[in-house]
């Protein structure tokens, strides 16, 4: 007798299984507000500072808290999924993100500010991780197009905050700025509650089928749980050169995109001598263009035969982007601000390689894991670091001579990924353990 599973949804009454097309629509939804929580607080930093005051060095700390979110969540999610299962992991990760942008709302303080933006990052970090992970075991023969589709989910969901933040503020009120992307997270919810409970069914019928068989002391396991590995083994994965390859790329493109998120508004405000509007309009250009990079590199990356000219094009345009805030900051800002969107290549780069380096969903999850864990680790230090270095010197000149020079740290993946390695083969082992 088949079991029922994503691949074969046949089986006993009450295991529906999850449909390719609901488990798009729940990744898709889920994807589109990843962002929210990041892109809609700095450009309205004005607004809160009339409540809340809000240093450079506060707002540093701030734009920490997003890759700090997705740290823990690289260390927490492997086990969280491997004991609830993937979908229920992911559900409970959107009622995070949901309690996070209502605590931001209502924050008295900049402690309970920080603690909301912890929460709702913590739930989209849970996401960045563990969806790679979803589409490869839903959606196996599709994972280029699908890391298009969430991706370009992801670019609209981090523009769309800048462009209405401010208005929203400064029409109503700052807290009601914060509060409305809870909204989008709450559509989010619905799909995920119905897959998670399909996949409990589904894992409920296997057991029922194995036993019938004699085999239930085999398989008996959920099938969510068997797609990601323990913690333990996403750390062997250290030990592949194409682990790190990726993970460079990323952590850069990282780097580059939580400065941009957490202080890019106030560096242009002070060095470029732009409005706050004119500010949160060109940081929503830097999250446009991610739509059609999302769309390209997965399929590029998926056509060329290796991606050094993908990663020579990032390390040119982020230098230039942020060489020009630099050297010439009011000079030419939305080309800056361009060049350092269209320099953001490593990012949907990287989801692609999850996939095309990878075999099995243990080992996909647990590449997701570690390169996002390593990557927003590198991120989360650098938005505080150049806070700080702005208050002391007065200037933010120095902090973005410091991303410039970060930026040719993007070349160092070149001669790691110069080859088609495979991460299975690399280990000697089909997943992680």
């Amino acid at each position: 007798m088949a079991e029922p599973s994503a691949e074969h949804p046949g089986g006993p009454r009450g295991a529906r299984a999850v449909s390719a097309g609901l488990a798009l629509a729940a990744v898709i939804a889920m994807a589109a507000n990843l962002r929210t929580g990041v892109a809609g607080l700095a450009p309205i930093s004005p607004q809160i500072s009339a409540d809340i005051p809000l240093s450079a060095s506060v707002l540093g700390v701030l734009g920490l808290a997003a890759p700090l979110g997705f740290v823990i969540a690289g260390l927490l999610s492997p086990l969280l999924a491997h004991r609830f299962g993937i979908e229920r992991t992911l559900a409970a990760a959107v009622v995070a993100m949901i309690v996070g942008h209502l605590l931001r709302a209502i924050a008295p303080d900049v402690t309970t500010l920080l603690l909301g933006s912890v929460v709702v990052l913590l739930g989209a970090g849970v996401g960045n991780i563990l969806l790679p992970g979803a589409v490869k075991r839903y959606l196996p023969d599709r994972f280029a197009a699908v890391t298009a589709a969430y991706g370009t989910a992801m670019s609209i969901g981090s523009a769309i905050p800048p462009l209405v933040a401010v208005p929203i503020a400064v029409g109503i009120d700052w807290r009601v700025s914060l509060a409305v992307w809870s909204v989008g997270a709450l559509v989010a919810l619905a799909p995920w509650i119905v897959v998670a409970r399909r996949a409990a069914r589904q894992a409920v019928a296997r057991a029922a089928v194995d036993a019938e068989a004699g085999q239930a002391g085999q398989a008996g396991e959920a099938a969510p749980a068997a797609s990601v590995p323990n913690a333990r083994g996403a750390l062997r994965l250290a030990r592949s050169r194409t682990v790190w390859g990726i993970t460079i790329g990323f952590a850069v493109s990282g780097m580059s995109a939580y400065t941009v998120f957490a202080l890019l508004p106030v560096v242009l405000r002070e060095s470029a001598g732009v409005s706050a509007t004119a500010a949160g309009a060109l940081v929503a250009l830097f999250s446009i263009l991610g739509l059609p990079l999302a769309l390209s590199v997965p399929v590029l990356g998926a056509r060329l035969a290796t991606p050094t000219p993908l990663l020579i094009a990032a390390t040119v345009l982020l230098a230039t982007g942020w060489g020009g805030l630099w050297l010439a900051p009011a000079l030419a800002p939305a080309v800056w601000v361009t060049a350092v969107g269209l320099g953001q290549i490593s990012f949907p780069l990287g989801l692609t390689l999850i996939g095309l380096r990878t075999r099995s969903p243990q080992v996909a999850a647990g590449v997701s894991a570690f390169i996002q864990t390593v990557g927003y680790l590198a991120a989360a230090i650098v938005p505080p670091v150049l806070g700080v270095l702005r208050d002391a010197t007065g200037s933010w000149a120095w902090s973005m001579g410091v991303m410039t020079v970060l930026t040719f740290g993007a070349a160092a993946s070149i001669p790691l990924l110069r080859t088609r390695g495979i991460v299975d083969d690399e280990l000697g082992q089909n997943a992680p353990r």
